[in-house]
């Protein structure tokens, strides 16, 4: 079973080339425009990594990392 990576980032083209790039290396990868679409799907799964963009518009990578870190992480 393939490593899941998560990433998030507001810009849709380093996304792409982000998750293409994991891809061919054999990643499972789940790509999140706002980093609150990617807190409400850690209700419910939790990924191997998580790559985030440090500037974005609705929290930015730091706070969405304090947030992540103050959840309860479900078991895989």
């Amino acid at each position: 079973m393939p490593k899941e990576i998560w990433v998030v980032d507001d810009d849709d083209s380093i996304r792409w080339v982000i998750e293409k790039a994991l891809v061919k290396q054999g990643y499972e990868v789940k790509s999140f425009e706002l980093p609150g679409e990617l807190l409400a799907r850690l209700a419910t799964r939790s990924p191997h990594l998580i790559i985030s963009d440090v500037r974005m518009p609705q929290m930015n990578g730091f706070e969405l990392l304090a947030k992540i870190n103050a959840l309860p992480m479900p078991i895989r």
